[in-house]
């Protein structure tokens, strides 16, 4: 009997042992950075690259996700799937563009095999950025305003040469030197 019962009896301490380990083995810590974002002041027209680094202590990263709000999380936000490379520890995802003056608000989550769920919400606050509102092309010159500063630019030329033509055509008012009008004179005293 005490046989058949030794098998049973280590299966049963090792897994006592295991137990023991497994429960008082230390967390995974999942860790997420600080993001990034390209470009750094996006336009009407810019895919936004997001780009954080995730690694895990104890465990392989599952995957990354982004989720972002365009509305103050009123009632909108969608979340992206990011593209993990294991190698670099990077994660990427890509939000469309959207339209000039949006705020944007986002947050990253991962998840690793263990499983563990963890979340970078920058502390409560988001992270966030602005679609910028490209600048307003001044308004187009059209050909009445080009004729209208060609007219004047003759008008001032006319009028100088005007000017010029009638200016008084003086004579010469050079005369001699004043000197004794005797000079022909001899004086003798």
């Amino acid at each position: 009997m005490l046989k058949r019962s030794l098998p049973i009896v280590l299966l049963t301490l090792a897994l006592a042992v295991g137990s023991v380990v497994i429960a008082h083995a230390p967390p995974s810590v999942t860790t997420i950075g600080t993001p990034v974002i390209s470009p750094t002041t996006p336009t009407p027209s810019s895919v936004v690259t997001i780009a954080t680094n995730v690694t895990s202590s104890r465990s392989t990263i599952k995957n990354v996700t982004i989720t972002y709000t365009t509305d103050n999380w009123k009632t909108s936000n969608i979340t992206i799937v990011a593209t993990y490379n294991a190698t670099t520890t990077t994660a990427k995802a890509q939000v469309p563009a959207l339209s000039a003056g949006t705020h944007v608000q986002f947050y990253i989550t991962a998840f690793d095999i263990v499983p563990t769920k963890t979340v970078n919400n920058n502390n409560g606050s988001y992270f966030a950025y602005d679609v910028s509102t490209p600048p307003t092309p001044p308004p187009p010159i059209n050909t009445m305003a080009y004729l209208l500063v060609g007219l004047a630019v003759a008008a001032a030329v006319a009028t100088v040469a005007i000017m010029i033509i009638k200016a008084p055509q003086g004579k010469s008012n050079k005369t001699a030197p004043t000197q004794d009008q005797d000079w022909n004179r001899t004086s003798y005293p």
